[in-house]
This record gives structure tokens, sequence and C-alpha cells, in this order.
């Protein structure tokens, strides 16, 4: 049986026109959390849903469009600015049958403590990274958001818009928005975002179809880099005038016309077999644990995609103590002469140095 959170989010689904087939059902678990499995079997190619892109929250369906674009924000700031908003507005909000469905946050560590963050990820790649983007985010809520909230032309609560509401929504961007089109960007796409990830196991694919473009993938976005999906908030509760009404181009009018497609329109596709009763998987890309962890929170046990990173300073150390100074000095600058950087320098740099040390060995033997 449905939870009731569940059941309201059904009934808000089929008030924006969401299409979600019979052959799909949604288990609320207190413990693993919201997942969808199906009811018969699933074949390759088939529909399984279709979502209006005005039933998404982005910038430009947003309540607080007008707000967001004068203060010229855009990206995770503007789209950040958005849902704080219609969450502040609670049962009012057009997307309240969606918020009620999300947790407060997700457990990404950009919302642990600094004493769990020292304690958890201390000896990790993670570590630094982690301090780094808590610092950058608080700097961009200080400069952005909270000169907005006192500045903005309606009665905002500053509590809706406090730099630990901003965070919470980072953190719930992070792991659940899609790209949807160059229009509205990227948003919190309903229904899209309850298909759990499994690496290498994706069972059903989002599409979006834009004038002059063909079908575009659901490619790790960071969701605008993990999952380009979409969104559709119908009808809005406000007057059919107000600014956050999507208006019809008319490339977009004949491009629906020649390919019969619906330019507005998100389709979910399987893109293989999956049995009755067999959980229905979305997928995030190739990633190791520790993007996993920093974009969505959780990690992925026999991860065949996981990496160790070293650093390169520590593989030069170790390289000079078998070899000349020069010798390193010419391996690490044939390495930046062919581009190769960051945590990939790291992983070659190390491959080469234990085939050098293992080259030594046998020279020796």
């Amino acid at each position: 049986m449905a939870s009731r959170r569940l059941r309201a989010f059904k009934r808000w689904m089929k008030s924006q026109g969401i299409q979600c087939s019979d052959t799909l059902d949604f288990m609320d678990c207190p413990q693993q959390g919201i997942s969808v499995r199906a009811l018969s079997d699933l074949h390759e190619g088939d529909v399984v849903a279709k979502i209006p892109k005005t039933a998404c929250l982005t910038i430009k369906t947003s309540g607080a469009r007008e707000m967001i674009e004068s203060a010229g924000l855009d990206g995770h700031l503007g789209l950040s600015v958005a849902l704080m908003y219609e969450k502040s507005l609670a049962q009012d909000s057009p997307w309240a049958g969606y918020l009620q469905l999300l947790p407060p946050q997700e457990c990404l560590p950009l919302v642990w403590t600094l004493g769990e963050v020292d304690s958890l990820l201390s000896g990790t790649e993670l570590h630094k990274a982690i301090k780094e983007d808590k610092t950058l985010m608080y700097e961009d809520w200080k400069e952005n958001i909270l000169p907005l909230v006192y500045s903005a032309p309606q009665s905002l609560n500053p509590s809706s818009f406090s730099v630990k509401e901003y965070f919470a929504a980072r953190s719930l961007i992070a792991s659940r928005s899609f790209q949807i089109d160059e229009y509205h960007g990227f948003g919190m796409v309903p229904l899209a975002d309850l298909f759990n990830h499994k690496t290498g196991a994706e069972d059903v694919h989002f599409t979006s179809v834009s004038p002059n473009q063909e079908y575009e993938d659901d490619v790790d976005s960071e969701n605008g880099d993990n999952n380009e999906l979409s969104k559709i908030s119908s009808h809005d509760k406000r007057d059919s005038t107000c600014e956050n009404s999507y208006i019809h181009s008319d490339s977009e009018s004949d491009y629906s016309s020649v390919t019969g497609e619906d330019p507005m329109m998100l389709q979910m596709i399987m893109v293989r077999e999956v049995k009755s009763g067999d959980e229905v998987f979305n997928t995030y890309g190739s990633l190791g644990n520790a993007a996993l962890l920093h974009r969505y929170g959780f990690t992925e046990a026999n991860n065949p995609f996981d990496i160790v990173n070293i650093d390169l300073e520590l593989v030069l150390k170790w390289g000079c103590s078998l070899f000349s100074s020069r010798y390193c000095r010419a391996r690490l600058s044939l390495w930046r002469r062919i581009n190769i950087s960051g945590s990939m320098i790291h992983v070659i740099s190390w491959i080469l140095a234990f085939a050098l040390q293992t080259r030594l060995v046998q020279t020796l033997a």
C-alpha cells in the first residue's frame, strides 16, 4: 500500500499532466527511501513516462523568477533561490505535492559539520575539496542571497533563505537536478529523480526533444553534470499572465508539426528488459565512489569504476629516491606536454612509476 506522501505525489503528478505508466510502482521504505519497481515485464523502447517541462521547477517556472533574474543570478545560485522560495510557500507552492516528497536535504559531505568532515574524510582526496566547497558556497550565500532577501520587493522570511537552507537546497540540486533544455537550463524534475542509481545498469533513459535538436541523453551532468532530464510545471496556480508562464515559440511549433514530437514534453524510455518485480534503475554515470559521495551522498559496494588518486608530489618524491632528479623532471615535463592533468596524472604517474620500478628490478636481477 502506497504511503500518504506517495499518494499525494501521484495526485499532484496527475494535476500537472505527468503521464506515468501503470507498469511502474513506487516503494517507500523507511530505511532505503523511495524506489521504482516494475509491475509487469518492461521491454526496450517502452515509454514509461511523459513529463511536461512546465512541471519542472526551474528559474523560468518559479514564482521567484523576476527576483532571481533582476539580481542577475543563474545556475546553481539561481535555482537554489527558486527552490528555497517554493519551499517557503509550503502548501501555496505549485510544487507542494512534489516538495513534500523530498528530504530536507541530501546527506552529501557538503552539509556535514566540519568535525564530521575532519573525522570521516581525513586522508582522502575529498577532505580538502569539501572544505573548499563549503567556504565558496558560504561566500556565495553571503554575497548574493543574503542581500537579495533584504532588498526583495516582496516580503521574504529570512529563515527560509538562511545559510543552512541554502546548503540544504544545494545538496538537493546537486543530487537531483537535470539539464532540461536551452531555455530552462537545469532544474528539479519530479518523478525522474525517484529512480535509484546503479553503475553500468541503466534500465530507463531520459530524453528531451527541443527545436533543431535530436534527443539528448541524460548523461552525467552536474543529475549539470549528473543527469540531463527535464521537468514540467503544467498549470501554475498563479494567473496565466504571470512571469513564469511559458510561451511556445514558432520554432517549437514548427518542429512539433514536422516530427510529431512535443518539444514541451520529456520522455522516459526503457533501454533494457526489466522483469516484473525488479527495481528499475537509472545511472548517474561511470563514477568512482569518491565522485558518487561528493555529488550524490552515497557510495556503491564493489564499484568497478572506483579509483585511488595518488598525489603527484608523492610520486615524484618516491621516483626521485630511485632515479635522478633530472630523469623525474623529464618525465613530469612529458606528462604536462601531452596535457595529462588532475586525477589522471595521478593515476598515470603511479602506473608509469610502478612500471619503471618493475623494469629496474628486472634489470638488477
